[in-house]
């Protein structure tokens, strides 16, 4: 599994790069390339904005589509919304605004723009909803905000930050989430297959795909590096595949067929905790119990996964929901303590047990780890939700990389399905092909978007 490619990749070191690759003999371009490349090295920003960050007291964030709570963050520019949801257990109700950040392929600060160049309106937002819990052993309050909207439009496609913040405290991001809006200037054709490499072929997916430009108004003077494609399985950036070479460039056509290591463990079908109720166990809990300050819920124990035959069964590919059987469900939705097991002889040497998904903003986080239990023979963990429906998967790490992030430690010691939860070609997953293109107002520009589901055309 690989991250994006250090040949792309102003401070972010991408863009000194890419601003060789607009080549047009033209002084005044070069001039202007020049100038954009000396601008990024003055402004340099040591690492790109993390998958997902948020402060302790802030939980359950959601940023996705309007209306499709278990959707990635993409959306077109012209036309899309987005909405930002989440609870803070501040005691204090907090005077919290937003504001937008544009970003690079990569996902560092665009060198070249401010927020007046890419928003149209008001550059920072306020909360449209909140509203205290209700009925609730926790208490918290909930916010709620779409965008764009009547106060703001986004005039530039490409990567962006979502950040929110305390006006009492600007300086310091409460919330940082990702999102991307797309544009149809090209088209781009995508398939998922089986891996054409025999060693994988029973355990990996590929996707190939074409960039067509044939009929657009947005020709690609140059594919080979001013055009960026990007890679996603279920919308995770943590396991992202870029620096994708073309195949070859027929006309009108950039073609692209990565192989090998450019390929994704096709997984298997996600675990689920069906937190919804109370009162009632659903399938898969043990027992709950009513607590002080919370409710407990204990999952039934998990079994690896290993070599076992694949089973297929509707999931919600990683993401969550937030529902519950009695109340409203942003502010009465409660949380409760669940407790998680997994069955295992020994324990791993030299890895981590994680739970992962949406449960754990597609992050490696050290609160979400298991411990090892010597005397049950399991590993254990336990995590504030809130009353929901959740998948998850339990991903195993290298130990040494416990509580690092970054792009250069993720592609190190990425997160290893196949350990405990196997891995099959035949797994479902949904795809997202992204195309970025080095536009010469000196921004990456999102040309296409592609999502594919493994044997189900989009």
């Amino acid at each position: 599994m690989t991250n994006f490619h250090p040949k792309t990749s102003t401070s972010s070191p991408s863009r000194v790069a890419v601003d060789k690759f607009v080549r047009v003999d033209v002084v005044f371009w070069c001039t202007l390339i020049i100038l954009g490349s000396f601008g990024a090295s003055v402004s340099a920003q040591e690492s790109p904005y993390p998958i997902a960050l948020s402060t302790p007291q802030i939980r359950s964030v959601q940023l996705h589509p309007i209306g499709v709570d278990i959707a990635p963050a993409f959306a077109p520019l012209n036309g899309g919304r987005l909405e930002l949801a989440f609870d803070d257990f501040s005691p204090n109700q907090r005077q919290l605004e937003i504001r937008w950040k544009h970003c690079t392929f990569d996902w560092f600060d665009s060198p070249d723009l401010d927020p007046a160049d890419y928003i149209s309106g008001f550059t920072t937002g306020s909360f449209e909803t909140i509203d205290a819990s209700f009925n609730t052993k926790a208490a918290y309050t909930h916010y709620r905000s779409s965008f764009p909207n009547d106060l703001m439009q986004f005039t530039l496609s490409g990567n962006y930050i979502v950040e929110v913040y305390d006006v009492d405290q600007p300086e310091i991001p409460l919330i940082q989430r990702r999102f991307t809006l797309y544009e149809t200037e090209v088209s781009v054709e995508a398939r998922a297959l089986e891996s054409t490499m025999i060693r994988d072929k029973r355990t990996h997916q590929e996707i190939d795909f074409t960039v067509k430009h044939g009929e657009s108004s947005y020709p690609l003077y140059d594919a080979y590096d001013a055009l960026q494609c990007v890679i996603l399985q279920n919308g995770r950036w943590e396991s992202a595949i870029g620096g994708i070479e073309p195949q070859f460039v027929r006309g009108s056509e950039v073609v692209f067929n990565p192989t090998d290591h450019q390929s994704f463990p096709g997984g298997n079908s996600w675990r689920f905790a069906d937190l919804k109720s109370l009162q009632f166990a659903a399938l898969g809990i043990k027992k709950i119990t009513e607590g002080g300050a919370f409710w407990h819920v204990y999952l039934e124990e998990d079994e690896p996964r290993t070599f076992d035959f694949h089973q297929a069964r509707r999931d919600i590919d990683g993401q969550f929901t937030i529902a519950n059987d009695r109340q409203e469900n942003t502010t009465g939705s409660d949380y409760v303590q669940v407790h998680f097991r997994l069955n295992a002889f020994e324990p791993l040497p030299g890895k981590d047990i994680y739970i992962f998904g949406g449960i754990s903003a597609w992050d490696f986080k050290p609160t979400h780890r298991l411990i090892w239990n010597e005397t049950n023979r399991q590993y254990e963990a336990t995590l504030l939700l809130k009353q929901g429906y959740y998948n998850y998967l339990y991903l195993t790490r290298d130990a040494s990389a416990l509580g690092k992030s970054d792009p250069k430690s993720l592609e190190k010691y990425p997160g290893d399905v196949e350990d405990l939860e196997g891995s099959h070609s035949r797994a479902d997953n949904v795809y997202q092909v992204i195309a970025y293109y080095w536009d010469i107002s000196g921004y990456d520009r999102v040309i296409g978007f592609q999502p594919i589901r493994f044997g189900v055309n989009p």
